[in-house]
Order: C-alpha cells, then structure tokens, then sequence
C-alpha cells in the first residue's frame, strides 16, 4: 500500500492554464499538474525565482484528479494599459511604468475561467524530496496565499488535506469522500463542499504513471515543470477514465443540479 495526499479543491472561479496564442486565454476544464505544483510550492513558501525546488518537487511527486464537475465556461474580454517597450529601462512599479501617459498603449486578450468546478487532487511521493506529511502540513498552515490558477479565483472552502494509506487512487478518492460525509454527516454541506455545483451524470479521472490498465485512454498534456523562470513545460503522459456519478456521495438532500 501507498501514502497519498489527497485534498479538495472549489471556488467561485478558477483557471488552468492552457497553451496560450496571442490574445487567447485559454483554461483546462480541470488542473493541470504545474497548477498543482504551485499550489505546494506557495504552500511550502517557495518564491519563483527558486527554480530548482520548484522542479525537483514536480519531479518527486506522482498527480492525480478527480472532477467531480468542471464547472461552467466563463470568458472575459480584457484590456491592460501598456508601454510600447520597455528597452533597458527597469520600472520598479506598475504606477512608474505608466506614468507617461502619451505613451501608453493597450493590449488585449480573453481570458477563460471556470466558474464553480469542483475537483478532488491527489498526490504521491515518487523520489524523496519532502516528505508527504510535510506537505499535508503546508496544505493546512500555507506560508503565502492559495489560489485557483490566477490570485483572482480565491478558494472557497477548506482544503482538508488528507493522508491515506490505499492500493490506488480510486480507493484513496473513495475513503476520502467517504471520510468527508462521516466527519460532517449532521451538517448541511451542500454549499460548504460545492456540491450544489453538481450537474453531471458521470466524474472524471485524470492520473499519472500508476494502473495505467485501468484507463480508457491516454492522452498528452505539456505541464510537468521544466523552468518556471522561463514558463517553460516539458510533455507527461496522462491517462483517462470515468465513471458514472453516484449521487450517494452527496449530502442529504443535495441532488444533480441542486440550487
């Protein structure tokens, strides 16, 4: 049996990054690994500029998703104030930068965002780095604030970051669904846990190198870290399943698409 870190992951709103082209925006309809990583990484205290713990933890731990749902697509038309180029000079704030007010110019983009998906993440320790009740630790007592894929989508419940000792990550999404409606079964959690999101009729699965013969396909995404200074990614191999969504997973009273 393996220790596996397994929390869970709602807001309001929430972004996952895609392969971006121009002005487009583009979000995953569920996380990607390098999301998650920064999420650990802001969790553990680790600045941008420290590349290599930021790669040596992608490196170390094994990822896995359950979506639960991916919410709905929300796009938003942006516009940005900015100066034609920067050259050699180096603003030290955005107010300086755009003093000069002749010179500005404006940038436009679309910026996708998923409003009220709800998600189950679950790692695993692959090569020793930090150890996983280390992790589970910085998920509860995060030195710097947590976030949804941009600072704009604030999280909106408790993470409840969980260790638990299973076979696989099925078993491990399972106990701790389970654990979630023991811990709170005299509670109306239905908005607490996001559970009033709820439309679909099936959950998804989304993992890395473990039973990859319980998958239904494979599938390439380009989000295990390579240098975070540089924003670059090198390609993972990802596998695929769903299932149909059991609806006694949920509190009383909460139904598929219950308001």
């Amino acid at each position: 049996m393996k220790e596996y870190l397994v929390f869970r992951l709602y807001g309001p709103m929430a972004s996952w990054g895609d392969i971006a082209v121009g002005e487009n925006r583009h979000s995953f309809s569920y996380p990607s690994k390098s999301a998650i990583i920064g999420l650990i990484a802001s969790a553990l205290g680790y600045k941008r500029e420290e590349e290599e713990k930021h790669t040596m933890l992608s490196l170390s731990l094994g990822f896995g998703v359950k979506v639960w749902s991916s919410g709905i697509l929300l796009r938003d038309y942006h516009t940005a104030q900015t100066i034609p180029s920067k050259g050699k000079h180096v603003y030290s704030t955005r107010k300086d930068e755009l003093r000069n007010k002749i010179e500005l110019n404006t940038i436009l983009s679309s910026r996708d965002y998923r409003m009220d998906a709800l998600y189950d993440v679950c790692i695993w320790i692959k090569k020793e780095f930090v150890s996983i009740q280390n992790l589970q630790e910085a998920l509860k007592n995060p030195k710097f604030t947590l976030y949804l894929g941009r600072k704009s989508c604030v999280i909106a419940s408790p993470l409840f970051p969980n260790v638990i000792k299973e076979n696989n990550i099925f078993n491990t999404f399972a106990k701790f669904e389970t654990e979630l409606k023991e811990r709170f079964q005299e509670m109306d959690t239905s908005y607490f846990f996001g559970y009033n999101t709820l439309n679909n009729s099936f959950v998804e699965y989304l993992w890395e190198e473990e039973s990859e013969e319980l998958s239904e396909h494979i599938q390439t995404r380009r989000d295990e870290v390579l240098s975070r200074k540089k924003w670059q990614f090198r390609e993972r191999k990802e596998f695929y399943k769903s299932e149909a969504s059991n609806i006694l997973t949920k509190p009383k009273g909460v139904t598929n698409g219950s308001n």
